[in-house]
């Protein structure tokens, strides 16, 4: 059976109308598949596939087919390690965690952080992709907690403290966003994981602006007040250079 997660987006609503107009074609590898997931039967839909792609590699049906047969393995995939999670080792299991949490099933990868946390409590990434996930859920209250433990267990978690920011603007609480995205800019660089890898360019700035709009500096003093907190972190990044 094709799992809940697949069932349940917009792209599988596409298929069944596809295969609605196939009904009455000769079968197709492809549509057997999506039906009915099977390791023979995505090595079949996968054969022929490449097969198309191989004539003409910008087949608009072989492609989409192609992204909807990957997309419905990679689930199933998903499904077969959640049932092997307890024998996963850590990094297995958050790297399961964080595939879960890209493809939307934000309950599951959830479960398996508290599991994570659990194993390892000074780990600060799971608490970090934790607090994402509860945040997509919309369990702001539980998100901010989860990005306070990650903050608590690495202190310079550049990306943890923009998203307690984040998570704190949008409940209201507008000085302590203020003083965590302050955190992040005096940590930016210094932490062990690039950030530019961490956030999107220029997302932690439009960040910063609207937190200094919540804790009411007009507009026209926004370039003043951002250069002030930009100019400490390059600051201390620099005094911390001297000292090496």
């Amino acid at each position: 059976m094709v799992p809940d997660m697949i069932k349940a987006t917009a792209f599988l609503m596409l298929l069944l109308s596809l295969a609605a107009s196939l009904s009455a074609q000769e079968a197709d590898p492809c549509i057997e598949y999506l039906k009915k997931p099977t390791s023979q039967g995505y090595r079949a839909a996968r054969a022929h596939l490449d097969s198309l792609l191989s004539k003409n590699s910008a087949d608009p049906k072989a492609l989409l087919y192609s992204a909807l047969v990957d997309q419905a393995n990679l689930s199933c995939q998903l499904d077969r390690l959640y049932e092997l999670r307890d024998s996963l080792e850590g990094r297995y299991l958050f790297g399961l965690a964080n595939l879960m949490l890209v493809m939307g099933d934000f309950k599951r990868s959830v479960e398996i952080y508290n599991k994570i946390n659990l194993q390892m409590p000074k780990w600060s990434c799971p608490w970090r992709h934790r607090g994402e996930a509860l945040y997509r859920m919309g369990d702001l209250a539980g998100a901010e907690q989860s990005f306070i433990k990650a903050v608590e267990t690495r202190p310079t978690h550049y990306d943890a403290w923009v998203w307690l920011a984040r998570v704190q603007k949008d409940r209201g609480k507008r000085k302590e966003a203020l003083a965590s995205i302050k955190k992040a800019f005096q940590n930016k660089g210094q932490d062990v994981e690039d950030p530019e890898q961490e956030v999107a360019a220029g997302e932690d700035v439009r960040l910063l602006d609207e937190i200094l709009a919540l804790n009411g500096v007009k507009p026209k003093n926004i370039p003043r007040e951002r250069e002030k907190i930009l100019a400490l972190g390059r600051g201390i990044s620099q005094n911390n250079e001297t000292r090496q």
